[in-house]
């Protein structure tokens, strides 16, 4: 199975092309592997860039046929070849009643553009693909296999699942009267990854696996003491000592047997542990962690695979309590990260992806983790607001907003708009958006890497 990812609204310009324009159009992306060596039998991509074709780079352009000059065919190649790069060639099929699929004049222009790429760049992978309205078909360059094409934005659009959930199944009659088949589809074929299986890591998990999700990965390095008894959903005293991620795993799987769960009880930050979330399609991160969270940021938007980020607190002054706060954030291409909401503190990064002994040598390191108040229902109302934004990207779920703020205090959720920071190094075309395995991620080296 592969799959290859996209900004969601570079995805929209073409299908608004292929609604508003009489001939067809096309656009040119430059494609990374995302996916270290195939992990877990799936290969994934990512494409950088895709922009439509300007005007002067057609030698003919109609409503059935196109192609482009050599001179951008030769300055595309060069392009790619620079960045270590594959191309992705998309063109549209115009008009409500476009084909919605590949045509003989499709199969015969792609062989030779196949041939060129395949003898320039002869170590990059290159793909082909159709766009409607509405629809988008993707197949390896030169009439190869098909691939499964994904839109990632505030929305994720997985093209071309079938809504085969069994009529039988009673199980999910209710929410398939919410959100469809097609939407419970999506929920079972997503591959799901949770960063902490804590207070609020607990939560996200028994609701996941009560909405039917799939698969799911856990990963987790800490173990149940007696003070977490009191906020870790499905906990008893006989699990202190326990692995976070095997108490959890129990949970859910005698929740939903059918699910496929995986653990990992060990730290995200650390590079091999890491790699494992980019098997993933949406990540929830419900960490303390900084490090972990700058981890998860840049995946996001990197790998292109959505997360969503979520933090509680309780402040107590002079034994009484001053503010109940949560903030729940999607992060995904066209949406602000953690950096642009200066939500990251670079210096506790810094010391967190630090090993033992580089700590003791650090004068400046300060062991400041102090237990921090928590209560179960706090954690309730952000988990649930972050499953419902999960809802609400996959299945088209009612809930436009992907930033939210809760305040216990005055009982009050507040939406706010976040825009990406021009230039960030994390979410911008200048930093890390979509350059998969080319940029490095902000992890702690293993034994063997530099």
């Amino acid at each position: 199975m592969t799959k290859i990812a996209f900004p969601l609204d570079a995805l929209a310009r073409m299908h608004e092309l292929a609604a508003s324009h009489a001939d067809e159009s096309c656009a040119v992306g430059f494609v990374q592997p995302a996916s270290p060596s195939g992990l877990f039998g799936q290969r994934r991509y990512v494409v950088q860039a895709l922009e439509p074709v300007p005007h002067e780079a057609y030698q003919r352009r109609t409503p059935e046929r196109v192609s482009l000059t050599s001179e951008f065919i030769l300055a595309v190649s060069n392009r790619a070849r620079a960045a270590g790069a594959g191309i992705a060639l998309l063109h549209t099929h115009p008009g409500a009643n476009g084909l919605d699929g590949f045509s003989p004049v499709d199969d015969a222009g792609e062989m030779p553009l196949a041939d060129y790429f395949g003898g320039r760049l002869r170590e990059q992978a290159h793909f082909a693909g159709v766009v409607t309205h509405s629809n988008l078909h993707l197949r390896e360059l030169g009439c190869g296999p098909s691939v499964i094409p994904m839109g990632v934005g505030p929305t994720v659009h997985i093209y071309g699942v079938q809504p085969s959930i069994a009529h039988s199944d009673l199980r999910y009659d209710r929410q398939v009267r919410a959100f469809g088949q097609a939407g419970q589809a999506r929920l079972r074929d997503v591959r799901v990854a949770i960063v902490g299986a804590g207070g609020t890591g607990s939560f996200i998990a028994h609701e996941l696996a009560h909405l039917g999700i799939g698969h799911l990965l856990l990963i987790d390095h800490d173990t149940v003491d007696t003070s977490n008894l009191n906020r870790l959903l499905g906990t008893t005293p006989a699990d202190v000592g326990l692995p976070k991620v095997a108490v959890a795993q129990r949970a859910v799987l005698a929740i939903n047997p059918q699910m496929q769960c995986e653990v990992v009880a060990s730290d995200v930050v650390d590079v091999t542990v890491a790699a494992r979330l980019l098997g993933a399609d949406f990540i929830f991160g419900c960490t303390d962690s900084m490090a972990s969270r700058a981890v998860i940021n840049q995946i996001a938007y990197q790998y292109l695979i959505p997360a969503i980020d979520m933090g509680v607190a309780i402040h107590v002054r002079e034994g009484r309590i001053a503010s109940v706060t949560g903030r729940v954030q999607m992060l995904s291409p066209g949406l602000g990260c953690l950096v642009c909401a200066d939500g990251l503190d670079g210096q506790q990064v810094r010391w967190e992806l630090m090993s033992a002994a580089q700590r003791r040598a650090d004068p400046y390191f300060e062991n400041a983790s102090i237990p921090q108040p928590a209560v179960m229902p706090l954690n309730g109302v952000v988990t649930s607001a972050a499953v419902a934004m999960f809802l609400s990207a996959l299945t088209g779920y009612p809930g436009d907003a992907r930033l939210l703020h809760y305040d216990g205090v005055r009982s009050a959720i507040r939406p706010q708009l976040l825009a990406p920071r021009p230039g960030c190094i994390v979410c911008s075309g200048e930093g890390a958006l979509a350059r998969g395995d080319a940029w490095g991620l902000p992890v702690r080296m293993g034994p063997g890497h530099g």
